[in-house]
């Protein structure tokens, strides 16, 4: 299921942590996360690369040594030399390699459970760079993980369930297949998958899944229900339904239980019985609708409520007064307005950033690489005025797209960003974000962001809340100070649509909206493997009710530089 591009994504990345942590090189560090994610962001399998192509990617050698011996002999080197321990301790949120190893050293603290005891037991304090903060600090982290558990991010259930659906669809009497829970739902973290198949005959698709290459173990083998764990760990469980029970199956599996209860409960109010079979006449038995999701729906007196807003979250309420809203679809957005190159840390060269985007019917798309605050993408104003030329030399080219020339600015401690304003008038837009400094008070991590939506040539505030999911919490703002400053001031909300961010989250998109907050969503692509990360964005304001007029990059060119530059 696995491209051997993750696994070798996985085995650089450790590297890197493993160089940190015994005090190695930090640019030598930084150069393997750099190739680790430059595998991960390869477009093709590299174990299906010629040696010409294996050549294109960094750190080739590593590469093929993993390929022709399953393993890399200087990370095996560097394992030897620490303890297995400490590689437990650097997964928690908060907690980087440098302590990870002085906790090892100075308290012999080798996993979670000793780290848990001796913070307990206040025996951190005495440590050099430890305190009570740190303290705190460190059990957030081991919440964020504990918390995590065995959930995956939304794109990795994403890629392992539409394999799954195209391998099903292939047999014979397959009717429909697709996937309904929390994926279809757009969840942020998936704990297992739920696929569904409509056909007469169900076995020939539970043996297909049960004998699937990656299928490690079979949980249950039945009739009606199918459930495997992966090589991955990941669970999948299969049903297979009547074909004209399809709608009511689909329904039932795919909404929240709160979601599912409320319209069970308007069916028993008419005298219904609804279940994954179908809607039924209580008195005589009879099946009513069953065959789609709308006919269900409508029957009980429901406009169909699209996947995504089935939360229980006022949704049916809102259809009973004519209320929904309609949510904002991929096809809606015209551009993406957040995503790096190269010349920061991207991975892909300019040419080829745009060529993927225009490849994906783009009105618009924006080049917004890192500003110099970040030192270490070695940023200047001559490379960027050096990249604006370019930019503008290829927007002359690409007749159908129109080419931003922009930069994610860093959020300094006090609020400040990286350039002054007659050099930010340059720009068509600027992205403000915090990169660091994510420990300061509430109180000054609220001034911070209320002053860069304040900034005149700041229009989004990318990552809001800088959460990486399962591995660093939201800062402490206050974030409806900020919402409202973002109304007050016409600043956007950017809604990152990476999947380890997703950042504005649903919650947070909802609390926004009631304040009168615009919001873009961007891709953050840092190869173009990134850009189709937009779905996920998509999802994610769906989840938050957002119309395509919530939007910004749904807006026609015209309209979003107005935006962009309101005096202008």
């Amino acid at each position: 299921m696995a491209r051997a591009n993750d696994e070798i994504e996985a085995i650089l990345q450790e590297y890197a942590d493993l160089i940190a942590i015994t005090g190695g090189d930090a640019f030598r560090a930084r150069s393997y996360e750099k190739a680790a994610r430059a595998i991960g962001g390869y477009h093709a399998d590299v174990a299906t690369l010629d040696p010409k192509g294996l050549r294109e990617i960094p750190n080739v050698g590593k590469i093929v040594e993993y390929l022709t011996s399953g393993q890399i002999s200087a990370v095996e080197e560097r394992r030897q030399s620490v303890p297995a321990g400490v590689r437990e301790l650097i997964t928690i949120p908060m907690l980087g390699p440098k302590k990870a190893m002085v906790l090892y050293e100075e308290l012999g603290i080798s996993s979670v459970d000793q780290l848990l005891d001796a913070v307990h037991g206040e025996r951190l304090r005495d440590l050099k760079g430890f305190g009570e903060k740190t303290e705190a600090n460190i059990l957030h982290g081991i919440a964020l993980m504990q918390k995590a558990g065995t959930r995956i991010l939304l794109n990795a259930a994403m890629d392992a369930a539409e394999q799954v659906v195209a391998e099903l669809s292939g047999i014979e009497g397959c009717r429909k297949c697709t996937y309904a829970g929390s994926l279809r739902r757009m969840r942020e973290t998936i704990g297992d998958i739920d696929i569904l198949v409509a056909a007469d005959s169900s076995a020939p698709f539970m043996d297909a899944l049960a004998a699937l290459p990656y299928t490690a173990e079979v949980i249950a083998h039945g009739a009606k229900k199918t459930s495997v764990r992966t090589t991955k760990g990941l669970q999948i469980d299969l049903r297979v339904l009547p074909p004209d029970s399809w709608g009511a199956g689909l329904q039932y599996f795919t909404g929240a239980k709160a979601h599912n209860i409320r319209t069970r409960e308007i069916a028993v109010r008419q005298g219904l019985k609804l279940s994954e079979y179908g809607l039924f006449d209580v008195e005589t038995g009879e099946r009513i609708v069953s065959s789609t999701e709308e006919g269900i729906y409508e029957r009980i007196g429901l406009p169909w409520i699209p996947p995504t807003m089935r939360e229980d979250r006022g949704e049916i309420a809102a259809a009973l007064r004519g209320e929904l809203p309609v949510p904002v679809a991929e096809d809606d957005i015209r551009g993406d307005l957040h995503t790096h190159t190269d010349l920061t840390d991207g991975l892909a060269p300019l040419e080829e950033m745009v060529a993927a985007a225009a490849a994906r019917g783009y009105s618009y798309y924006a080049v917004t690489d890192h500003a110099p605050d970040l030192a270490m993408q070695r940023m200047t104003k001559e490379k960027m005025l050096a990249q604006r030329d370019r930019v503008r030399e290829l927007d002359r080219r690409h007749k159908g797209m129109r080419l931003l020339h922009g930069t994610e600015l860093n959020i300094g401690p006090d609020g400040d960003v990286d350039w002054p304003g007659e050099f930010l008038a340059g720009f068509d837009i600027c992205v403000a974000s915090i990169h660091s400094h994510f420990n300061q008070s509430r109180e000054a991590l609220t001034r911070r962001l209320v002053r860069a939506c304040e900034n005149p040539y700041v229009s989004v505030i990318g990552h809001p809340t800088t959460r990486r999911i399962g591995k660093r919490p939201p800062i402490d703002a206050d974030f409806d100070a900020v919402f409202a400053a973002c109304a007050r001031t016409g600043t956007a909300l950017e809604i990152n649509a990476h999947p380890e961010r997703l950042d504005l989250g649903d919650e947070d998109i909802l609390r926004a909206k009631r304040h009168g907050v615009l919001f873009a969503i961007d891709s953050d692509a840092h190869s173009t493997t990134h850009l189709p990360y937009m779905r996920y964005g998509v999802g994610t304001a769906q989840r938050g009710w957002l119309t395509k007029d919530d939007i910004v990059n749904t807006w026609p060119l015209a309209k979003l530089r107005r935006f962009l530059r309101p005096t202008a």
